[in-house]
C-alpha cells in the first residue's frame, strides 16, 4: 500500500467511490468523507499528502474548508484540490484559488486529468518541502553554531544576517548588526588593511586569517576568521565564523595554572603521605615502646627475686609504662572517632574554672618534675558553659601538658582564664623551645611533628595539639598558636563564644530559676507550654528538658520515635504537646522520618505540632533537609538555653513574654 494519503472529500456517494477507485487504481491510500466535518477531522487526525474536496457539501462548502485547512499552520501545507459539478464558472475557480486551492477541477473529470493534477501537486509540495528542509538545516546550523558567524556582502562589507551567537558575544542586537558594516567592528587603525585584504579575497590561497575585533563595550579581542564565499539572496557574500583566541589564551593559561595546582597537589599528598609513614612508624615506635618496658620489668619479677626496692621500682614503671599506652591509644581512638565524624559530645553545663584548675593539678606533679613553674591566673569570675566537660579537659590539659614538655628545666608554664567579650579565653604560655615559622602553619596539623625523625628529642604521636583543634571547633570555638621562633616559647589561645555561656541562675523553694540581667540574656516565659523532647541520649534529653523546664515549661520525654508517636496517639482528640524538641540522629527511626510521620497525622492527631530540629550537623544541607523534613527551625548543637527557649516561645505563640531579673 502507498504511503501516500489522500482524503476524498464528496457528498455524493457514487462520486465518491468512482473518485475513490481511481486513485486506489494509482496506488495512493484513500481516506473517505462524506461531509466537510469529517473531512476537518480526519485532515487533523491524519495529515495526508493531499485532499480532493468538493465544494458543494451538506454542512459545510469546500470554500469554506479549504479556507480553515490553510489558516492551520498544522495543515496548510497540505495541497487541496477542489473539483466541482456546480460550481463551475470562471469566477468559482477564482474564489476557490484565492480561498487557498492549490487547483480547481471542473466536473465530469478524466481519469488522466485527475491522476496528472494530483502528481503535479505532489511534485510541487516535494519540491517546497525539500526546500523548506533546506533552508531550516541552514537557519538550524547558523543559529546552533556557538561561534560568532555572519553573513556579510562583499562588496559593500553590510552585514546581512548574524546568528545569537554573534550577538551575544559583541553585545550588539541583531537591528544594530544590520545597520553596521563589518568596519565598526574593526578599530580604525586596522580598516584599510581589511579592505585590502576583502579585495583580494577572489585570489586568495587561504580562508583563514586573524583578525582584532572590537566589541560594542569598546574591548578588543583576537579573532580567527574562517570565511566561505556564496550567493545570498542574489548577492556576492561571504559566510563568516569568528573564534576568540583570547579566551582560547585565557583558557590556555587556565590550563597551565590548572596543571601546575594538580602538580602541588600531587607533591601535596605524596608529602602527607610520607608524613603519614613517618606517622604510622612512629605508632608502632611509641606503642613498643611502654611495651617493652612492661614486658621487660615483668619477666624480671617472674624470673628473678628481687628486693621491695626494685619491686616498687618495677611496678611503677609498669604502671606509669600502662598509662602512657593508653593514652596513647586513646589519643589514635579520638583520631579516628574525629575523622569518622562519630564523636559526640555529652553537652552539659560545665564550670570551667573547675575544669582548669583540676588540669593544673593533674598535671602539676609532673611540671615540679622537671622544676618548672605553673602559674594559674584567673581573671574571671566562675564561668559556666554549655559543654563537655571531659573534653574541655582534655582541651586544657593537652595544651598544659605540650608546654610542660618542651619547656626546659627550670622553665616557666602560665595558664590564664579570663572572659574576653565575645569569648571566654584560655592562654597557655611557656618559656620553652617555641616554634620555628616554617612549622607553625601545621602545628595543628595531624601526621606532623616538628621533629620527626629518629633523632627526635619528645616522645609522643603529635596528635595531641590536632585534638585540641578538634574538640575547640566542636565547642563553636577557635584555637591559635604563636611564637617568636625557636627558643623563643609559645603561646595557646582558645577563644570559646559566649553565646555557649549560661547566665548564673538560682533555684529557690522549687521556684523556676531567673536569668541574671548582668549577663544581658533574657528567656521567654514558657509557662503554659507542653513540650515533647524526642532524643536517644538520656543527658542529652535531660538537658534539654531542664532548659525549657527552668523557663516554666512542662515536658514529656522519650527516647525514640515510636515513643513519641505514642504520646500523640493517647493525646488524639484532646490535649497535645504545644512543640516537638527532636534530636535527629537516632537508631531505628531517625528525626527526619518521625517529623514526616507527624505531618501525616491529622490536625487532632498532633500533625499541625511545630517542630524543632536539634542536630550536631550544622551545615546548610542539613538545615534544607530538616526544614523540607517538616521541621519548623533546625537548630545545631550546642544550642543556648536562651535561644532554644526563644524560639519554642516563637513556635508557640508565647513571644514577648519574658521572665523577670532579679
Amino acid at each position: 500500500m502507498s504511503q501516500i494519503k489522500i482524503v476524498n472529500v464528496e457528498d455524493d456517494p457514487s462520486s465518491r467511490e468512482a473518485t475513490s477507485e481511481i486513485l486506489r487504481l494509482e496506488g495512493f491510500t484513500v481516506l473517505e468523507a462524506a461531509t466537510g466535518q469529517d473531512a476537518l477531522r480526519i485532515v487533523a487526525d491524519v495529515k495526508p499528502q493531499l485532499v480532493v474536496l468538493d465544494v458543494r457539501l451538506p454542512d459545510i462548502n469546500g470554500y469554506e474548508i479549504c479556507r480553515r485547512l490553510k489558516a492551520d499552520r498544522a495543515t496548510a501545507s497540505i495541497p487541496i484540490l477542489h473539483v466541482s459539478a456546480s460550481y463551475v464558472s470562471g469566477k468559482d475557480r477564482v474564489r476557490g484559488l484565492e480561498g487557498g486551492a492549490d487547483a480547481y477541477l471542473v466536473k465530469p473529470v478524466e481519469p488522466d486529468e485527475l491522476i496528472a493534477t494530483i502528481n503535479a501537486l505532489l511534485r510541487m509540495r516535494d519540491a517546497e518541502d525539500a526546500q523548506k528542509e533546506t533552508e531550516q538545516r541552514y537557519q538550524v546550523l547558523f543559529e546552533s553554531s556557538s561561534l560568532p558567524t555572519w553573513v556579510c556582502d562583499l562588496d559593500t562589507l553590510e552585514f546581512l544576517e548574524v546568528n545569537r551567537a554573534a550577538i551575544a558575544h559583541y553585545g550588539y542586537s541583531r537591528e544594530e548588526f544590520l545597520a553596521m558594516t563589518i568596519r565598526d567592528i574593526r578599530p580604525a587603525e586596522d580598516v584599510a588593511m581589511m579592505e585590502g585584504y576583502v579585495a583580494k579575497i577572489p585570489d586568495a590561497v587561504s580562508n583563514a586569517v586573524e583578525w582584532r575585533h572590537k566589541k560594542k563595550d569598546g574591548t578588543i579581542i583576537e579573532t580567527e576568521i574562517i570565511w566561505h564565499e556564496l550567493l545570498y539572496r542574489g548577492r556576492r557574500a561571504l559566510l563568516v565564523s569568528g573564534n576568540d583566541i583570547t579566551e582560547r589564551k585565557r583558557a590556555e593559561a587556565e590550563r597551565e595554572r590548572l596543571l601546575r595546582q594538580e602538580q602541588e597537589a600531587r607533591e601535596q599528598a605524596e608529602a602527607a603521605s610520607r608524613s603519614k609513614d613517618e606517622f604510622l612508624a612512629m605508632v608502632s615506635h611509641e606503642l613498643r615502646a611502654p611495651l617493652n618496658a612492661m614486658l621487660g620489668w615483668a619477666q624480671i619479677l617472674r624470673s628473678t627475686k628481687v628486693d621491695e626496692s626494685t619491686m616498687t621500682h618495677a611496678v611503677e614503671i609498669i604502671e606509669r609504662s600502662a598509662r602512657t599506652q593508653s593514652r596513647l591509644i586513646e589519643d589514635l581512638l579520638d583520631t579516628a572517632r574525629i575523622v569518622s565524624g562519630k564523636l559526640r559530645l555529652d553537652i552539659k553545663p560545665v564550670d570551667l574554672t573547675s575544669v582548669v584548675e583540676n588540669a593544673v593539678e593533674v598535671l602539676r606533679p609532673a611540671a615540679e618534675g622537671k622544676g618548672i613553674d605553673v602559674q594559674l591566673a584567673l581573671n574571671a569570675p566562675s564561668e559556666v558553659i554549655t559543654g563537655d566537660a571531659d573534653r574541655l579537659q582534655q582541651i586544657v590539659s593537652n595544651l598544659l601538658s605540650n608546654a610542660i614538655k618542651f619547656t626546659p628545666q627550670g622553665g616557666r608554664v602560665e595558664l590564664r582564664l579570663e572572659r574576653a567579650d565575645p569569648h571566654v579565653r584560655i592562654t597557655v604560655s611557656d618559656t620553652g623551645k617555641g616554634i620555628s615559622p616554617a612549622y607553625l602553619p601545621f602545628i595543628f596539623d595531624r601526621f606532623h611533628q616538628a621533629d620527626s625523625g629518629s633523632t627526635r628529642r619528645h616522645t609522643g604521636l603529635g596528635l595531641g595539639l590536632s585534638l585540641v583543634r578538634h574538640l575547640v571547633e566542636l565547642h563553636g570555638g577557635a584555637v591559635y598558636a604563636q611564637s617568636a621562633g625557636e627558643g623563643a616559647g609559645a603561646t595557646f589561645t582558645v577563644n570559646l563564644p559566649l553565646r555557649a555561656v549560661l547566665p548564673q541562675v538560682r533555684d529557690i523553694d522549687g521556684e523556676p530559676p531567673v536569668f541574671s540581667s548582668e549577663e544581658k540574656l533574657s528567656a521567654p516565659s514558657l509557662v503554659g507550654v507542653w513540650a515533647l523532647i524526642v532524643d536517644d541520649e538520656a543527658d542529652a534529653r535531660e538537658l534539654v528538658a531542664t532548659l525549657l523546664q527552668q523557663c516554666g515549661a512542662k515536658v514529656t520525654t522519650v527516647a525514640s520515635a515510636e515513643e513519641a508517636l505514642s504520646v500523640l496517639k493517647a493525646g488524639e482528640g484532646g490535649l497535645q504537646p504545644d512543640v516537638i524538641v527532636s534530636d535527629v540522629s537516632m537508631p531505628d527511626v531517625d528525626g527526619y522520618e518521625l517529623i514526616r510521620r507527624v505531618r501525616e497525622r491529622s490536625t487532632k492527631g498532633g500533625g499541625r505540632i511545630p517542630a524543632v530540629a536539634l542536630t550536631a550537623y550544622g551545615r546548610s544541607v542539613d538545615r534544607i533537609r530538616a526544614l523540607s523534613a517538616g521541621f519548623q527551625m533546625h537548630m545545631p548543637k550546642p544550642v543556648e538555653p536562651a535561644e532554644l527557649a526563644t524560639v519554642v516561645a516563637s513556635l508557640t505563640g508565647r513571644a514577648g513574654r519574658v521572665m523577670k531579673a532579679r
